[in-house]
């Protein structure tokens, strides 16, 4: 059950993510997946200015 609460925490999609937990992506992608020019990346900051933040 833990294991199932971690999986979900870590697949959350873009879309229900909170201004909060889209900084945290974005700073930890900053240092993989090509840093900020991945599509995953864009699609995060997409979601940032969409949240007016």
């Amino acid at each position: 059950m833990a294991d199932e609460k971690a999986k979900a925490a870590k697949n959350k999609k873009v879309n229900k993510m909170k201004a909060a937990e889209l900084e945290t992506k974005l700073n930890e992608l900053k240092t993989t997946q090509g840093g900020l020019q991945s599509e995953y990346a864009r699609t995060l900051i997409r979601r940032k200015k969409a949240l007016g933040k």
